[in-house]
């Protein structure tokens, strides 16, 4: 009579084997792509104009990213510069202090075109510009692709970033004008993130400063 019992405990033992390896099976541990490049695409109120003006996208792999604004938020008239420029305004020790030293890399757009330039930014130290695109139409809507290799030596899992729009006449300082008054200017490095940041229009200043919105997608 022993025999049916055994073969009834071993065929359970069985059942509940294959039950827990079915179980498991279940729990399989998603894939994530992380991105390799940033699409963005910046509206204006008015046509980019790289004669007049300059144009910065900063990006950081720190909450902490900081670039001087536009005044009233700019009392001591900090200049919107890149690392290494002699400013007009303010010692060069404080740009480094309390600006570069929170950027990872940024694009600037300027008459010669796209370009970027990875930190970090250390005083004496001269940047590297790397050609990004051409101009392209001069339109209200500007769109470039950055690769996340030429800003960062390794994509941090949050990327923080500001655009900032600046005046550029010859001979004095540089003051920004517009940029993202915004806190939720940041974006994951997983791929299929995007995030549309809205800014104010403010019909006080040149239309070709004034940032309406900046889409950021990561592929």
């Amino acid at each position: 009579m022993r025999k049916p019992v055994v073969l009834v405990l071993f065929v359970t033992c069985i059942l509940l084997l294959v039950s827990l390896l079915s179980g498991c099976s279940r729990y399989v541990t998603p894939v994530v792509n992380y991105g390799e490049q940033m699409t963005v695409v910046v509206t204006l109120r008015g046509a980019l104009n790289v004669t007049a003006n300059r144009y910065f996208l900063v990006m950081s792999s720190g909450s902490s990213l900081a670039v001087p604004l536009p005044p009233p938020d700019n009392p001591y008239y900090y200049e919107m510069i890149e690392p290494g420029t002699i400013p007009i305004n303010n010692s060069i020790v404080d740009y480094y202090n309390t600006y570069y030293s929170t950027w990872s890399g940024y694009v600037i757009a300027d008459n010669g075109g796209f370009f970027t330039v990875m930190g970090p930014f250390v005083s004496g130290e001269a940047i590297t510009r790397e050609s990004l695109a051409n101009l392209g139409d001069l339109t209200t809507t500007v769109r470039f692709v950055v690769p996340l290799n030429k800003i960062f030596a390794t994509t941090p899992s949050t990327i923080y970033f500001d655009l900032v729009t600046v005046n550029w006449p010859d001979g004095l300082p540089k003051i920004p004008v517009d940029h993202l008054t915004t806190t939720n200017a940041y974006i994951s490095k997983i791929s299929g993130s995007y995030i549309t940041v809205e800014d104010s229009e403010d019909l006080s200043i040149d239309s070709s400063l004034d940032i309406l919105s900046c889409y950021v997608e990561i592929q």
